[in-house]
């Protein structure tokens, strides 16, 4: 992992848990309490609605042998739109509402570092650069801002898969334990790319701001450079973190770019043992294909 090099944790780095880490959040969702709440109610909205599809659509197709076979795809049409309206409205309500809650949050985030950051003496300032400072501040906001995007998504899919589990149990109990059995695998597939992203984010963070640290560096002492004619020094050290950064950012993107194809790959497999399982006990009489 050489492109780590150069990059040493910072001295006012810190590790903490991930539950030291949720009551600090917490501190700071605790005045939008009630908005917090409407969030909620719209996620379990959002999962019934997400639930209800997959349920409508096998109802449908055990319907299409019947002899009012019309009137159920009438039916099943109109059930799936009114599904599909009623998500994409809590999704839109929720989305708007965790957007201002976000902006808020990150805002006060802010506010609070860069208190901290004024509050401290001015060796402080003498062993870690301004330029860093102010670039960890911004962007690791912003990247605390979409990780509370990502959860609110998280409990809106694990809602949803609760209780589509409970309905499959009630289809199926055999089926559903064929597929309870492949999700530890899915589990640590992704608890594996957690400790990998939380790794090479918190570099690809260091780096870029190394690159503001050189930019606000450089533009502050030009004078002093090119008095002594030290540009070529001065872009030779900019081109080195530059190119640095490009590294660690690439390892980053490639890292987090297949977290979901190997998820889908995964979960492809899963459905294809589901599929064959399912469809040899179709065939033997102990479920309808829409089951």
């Amino acid at each position: 992992m050489g492109f780590f090099s150069s990059l040493a944790t910072e001295g006012y780095d810190r590790q903490y848990t991930d539950r030291e880490l949720i009551g600090r959040m917490g501190q700071y969702f605790r005045p939008y309490l009630k908005k917090v709440l409407v969030i909620v109610v719209l996620l379990l909205v959002i999962a019934l609605a997400g639930a209800a599809m997959p349920v409508i659509v096998a109802r449908g197709i055990d319907a299409l042998g019947t002899d009012l076979l019309i009137s159920s795809i009438i039916i099943l049409c109109g059930a799936v739109l009114l599904a599909g309206v009623v998500r994409w409205a809590a999704n839109w309500g929720r989305r708007r509402l965790t957007v201002q809650i976000i902006g808020d949050i990150v805002l006060n985030l802010r506010s609070d570092a860069f208190k901290a950051s004024t509050e401290h003496d001015l060796s402080f300032y003498d062993l870690y650069s301004s330029g860093k400072i102010v670039s960890r501040i911004t962007s690791d906001t912003r990247e605390f801002g979409q990780t509370v995007v990502l959860i609110t998504d998280l409990f809106s899919q694990l809602a949803q898969s609760i209780v589509l589990g409970i309905v499959l149990i009630s289809i199926n109990l055999r089926l559903s334990i064929y597929l309870f059995l492949l999700l530890p695998i899915i589990f640590l597939i992704a608890v594996s790319f957690r400790r990998i992203a939380r790794k090479v984010t918190r570099t690809g963070m260091r780096a870029m701001a190394n690159v503001n640290a050189t930019i606000k560096e450089t533009v502050s002492g030009i004078s002093v450079s090119k008095n002594f004619r030290q540009e070529a020094t001065v872009y030779a050290e900019f081109d080195n973190a530059n190119k640095q950064s490009y590294t660690v950012n690439v390892q980053r993107g490639l890292v987090l770019s297949s977290i979901f194809p190997t998820l889908n790959a995964i979960g492809g497999i899963a459905t294809a043992i589901m599929v064959y399982i399912g469809g040899v006990n179709v065939v033997d009489g102990f479920i309808t294909i829409g089951a």
